[in-house]
């Protein structure tokens, strides 16, 4: 069943992008979607793959949603616009020791008041850089830790699984785990803030969780040189709906929802990815972004 996904009021500006999806192969009925993002070197055997996702690009209609916000949120679409001022400069932003020593502290307040927390816990910080990394391979990142330094990303997906989120916490609170899980509503909520305005090189695009359908999601595995991850890859799907947020200030940020476990009730996982934004201004200074992904225990 596909939930209705309108929303009252005039028609927003909208473009066209292309949205790289997974394809609907063979293959994933016998293997599982996978993806390795170091070269496995205990490994020697020729043709040995470090992926076995194929992607196609599919043109969509993306609509602006920046000049009704207060119409979205995560807990109906999977994602919205909201105000989270900062006392980090825009250097300090890229600056993966600050983030963790100053953003991070203002984040979990931020999160606490907004979703009526009891327990916040930051495990990503990602900086993406259209420019800095331009000379790395496609699926490259350079990974220390759980901060990484990575290109937009324009393969669409859903960052979590609810197995993946479930193993996470398991891990990083091992003795109380259980006991978090059972007794609270969890959500991953990814805070995803521009670094360079005016904001038009490589937009985010993000997908209304109710147009989507459960086939159009795969499970697949991510391992990376410190975690094991599971994401959920998207199929292609014509009555997806697309939106994005043609403006927003230094105040902005964009929340996404990865997962929640009331997901029966609420909106599930956002999926998202970057696109090539036709009406782009040639000038326009190349993407720096910074993220950071939480689990909210309510």
């Amino acid at each position: 069943m596909v939930h209705s996904s309108s929303s009252a009021g005039h028609t927003p500006y909208s473009t066209h992008g292309e949205v790289r999806y997974l394809e609907r192969l063979e293959l994933y009925k016998t293997e599982k979607p996978y993806e390795v993002t170091f070269a496995p070197i205990n490994i020697t055997q020729p043709g040995v793959r470090r992926t076995n996702l194929s992607r196609k690009a599919r043109p969509v209609v993306i609509r602006d949603f920046s000049t009704k916000r207060d119409s979205f949120s995560t807990d109906v679409q999977g994602f919205e616009l909201d105000s989270f001022p900062t006392s980090l400069s825009t250097s300090e932003l890229r600056d993966t020791g600050a983030i963790e020593t100053r953003y991070h502290r203002e984040a979990e307040a931020y999160l606490t008041r907004k979703y009526e927390a009891k327990k916040i816990f930051i495990f990503d910080t990602t900086i993406r850089e259209a420019r800095e990394v331009a000379s790395l391979p496609q699926d490259a990142s350079v990974v220390l830790k759980n901060k990484q330094k990575m290109r937009p990303a324009g393969d669409c997906h859903v960052d979590q699984s609810s197995g993946s989120v479930r193993r996470r916490i398991m891990h990083n609170f091992p003795d109380q785990g259980e006991s978090l899980i059972s007794n609270h509503r969890v959500r991953v909520i990814n805070i995803w803030r521009p670094l360079v305005w005016p904001y038009h090189s490589h937009p985010l695009a993000v997908c209304d969780w109710r147009s989507t359908v459960m086939t159009d999601y795969a499970l697949a595995d991510h391992t990376t040189p410190v975690w094991e991850g599971e994401s959920l890859q998207v199929h292609h799907n014509p009555a997806h709906q697309w939106w994005f947020a043609k403006r927003m200030d230094k105040d902005d940020v964009l929340l996404l929802k990865m997962y929640d476990s009331e997901a029966e009730k609420q909106s599930s996982g956002t999926p998202h990815c970057s696109f090539d934004w036709k009406d782009e201004v040639v000038s326009a200074a190349p993407r720096v972004s910074m993220e950071i992904r939480a689990i909210v225990f309510s």
